[in-house]
């Protein structure tokens, strides 16, 4: 019987396949998790969804929490918003041909992403050279576009909160315009249009700053797809660039800037700046926020983020390798050219139209699973100290926590009790020497 570990939680557990290894423990970022009994999973902090414990759960205990594609079929208008990383998973497939698939599962409305993202690199350029000469300027930028960045910012580092550029990103600017103007179109309540955003990371909950309805992996699609897909025999033509009419903003095709978004150094790639960097993976994802926050990096003006390995392509939920997807949007950028949708025109009157801003609830933390962690005090911080001298342990993670440190901090809070240390009743009833 699988059940969620927490209201708002990002991933699921069932707990007749755990076997009380604790690799999630350890393998958690923010140390949220916990194994007590050796079977029971517990959220006790700020989950972020980074899926680090689905990648070690040796047994699938710990899946993600998303939509079930079952769901498509009830929705009265469904709309799917679709990665670029899905056009990787079906070499030799046009995107074209990818939406037509889709559409024909069951999505009434497919949605490419090239045109927002190309808006998005344009307007992320203008701000940079607006600022460039700011002495306010939080230097370097930070990408919103990974989520589970923003939320590893507003749980670990929160002072790094202002360098975190305020625009919202593709999905988002995408989903918010098209629901109003479907809802508009058909004639139907809000509850009618369902907006799908299909993705490689499905560690994402709806509404969550990207204003989906719902969430799906490439993986949850990928099987069904393959079945209904029929390519055509020529490629689209490369559009061109040109001021649109409000209408036709949601017709553009993929461009070579929207593939190759779903690999490291896709997004940067557009900003037309020398004074950027690339980073992907958690690790070096959480190594480089620390030497931001201890000032490091204010030469350079722009980073991208992406906690999955090698970009999106290496997210948990993708269908294939990450490398050979890589491989994929490459071929496939090459095929598509130089083409783009977007004029300075048009860029700035958007712009100057605050269009890209993300609302004042969109910048906020949200602290969507577990409790937050309210700091703790310098009195509290001597007895952790106090705690560890006497535990004298081995971060052995018996204790369903993944060090002492951890350990003797939820003793602190009231989450444990010594009695948990294994090693502490091991010399209790040993005795003295």
């Amino acid at each position: 019987m699988r059940s969620v570990l927490g209201p708002g939680c990002y991933v699921h557990f069932d707990r007749d396949l755990c076997t009380g290894c604790t690799d999630c423990v350890r393998a958690c970022p923010t140390r949220a998790i916990r194994v007590q009994n050796s079977k029971s999973a517990l959220i006790v902090d700020q989950c972020i969804g980074c899926g680090e414990c689905l990648r070690v759960c040796p047994t699938g205990a710990l899946t993600a929490a998303t939509s079930e594609l079952e769901e498509v079929a009830q929705d009265q208008i469904s709309v799917a918003i679709v990665s670029p990383v899905l056009y990787a998973q079906v070499a030799e497939v046009m995107p074209q041909d990818v939406l037509r698939g889709l559409r024909r599962m069951g999505f009434q409305h497919t949605m490419d992403l090239s045109y927002q993202i190309e808006l998005f690199q344009a307007a992320t350029r203008e701000f940079i050279e607006r600022n460039r000469t700011a002495p306010q300027a939080p230097w370097p930028l930070i990408s919103p576009v990974c989520p589970v960045v923003l939320r590893l910012i507003d749980v670990q580092f929160p002072s790094l909160r202002p360098h975190v550029l305020p625009f919202l990103r593709p999905t988002a600017l995408l989903a918010r315009d098209v629901k109003p103007r479907l809802i508009q179109e058909y004639g139907v309540e809000e509850a009618a249009v369902v907006l799908y955003h299909i993705t490689p990371n499905r560690s994402s909950l709806p509404g969550e700053r990207s204003y989906v309805d719902k969430v799906l992996g490439i993986n949850d699609v990928y099987s069904e797809l393959m079945r209904h897909l029929q390519p055509s025999p020529t490629p689209p033509p490369i559009p061109l660039a040109h001021d649109p009419p409000e209408q036709d903003r949601f017709k553009y095709g993929t461009t070579s800037k929207g593939v190759l978004w779903g690999m490291s150094g896709g997004e940067i790639a557009g900003l037309d700046t020398d004074r950027s960097l690339a980073i992907s993976g958690l690790s070096e994802t959480i190594a480089y926020l620390q030497k931001i926050e201890l000032g490091l990096f204010r030469d350079i003006e722009y980073i991208e983020f992406r906690t999955c390995p090698a970009g999106c392509v290496g997210g948990k939920h993708a269908a294939v390798d990450k490398y050979l997807a890589q491989s994929a949007l490459q071929k496939l950028a090459r095929m598509l050219g130089a083409g783009q949708n977007v004029t300075r025109d048009q860029i700035i009157n958007l712009y100057n139209a605050g269009w890209f801003v993300a609302a004042p609830d969109d910048t906020e933390p949200v602290y969507r699973s577990g409790m937050h962690r309210e700091p703790l005090t310098i009195a509290s911080l001597q007895e952790i100290d106090t705690l560890l001298e006497k535990i004298q342990g081995k971060d052995c993670a018996l204790c369903g926590a993944p060090n002492c440190r951890t350990f003797a901090e939820d003793v602190v809070r009231s989450r444990a009790s010594l009695r948990d240390c294994f090693l502490m009743c091991k010399r209790e009833r040993s005795g003295p020497k």
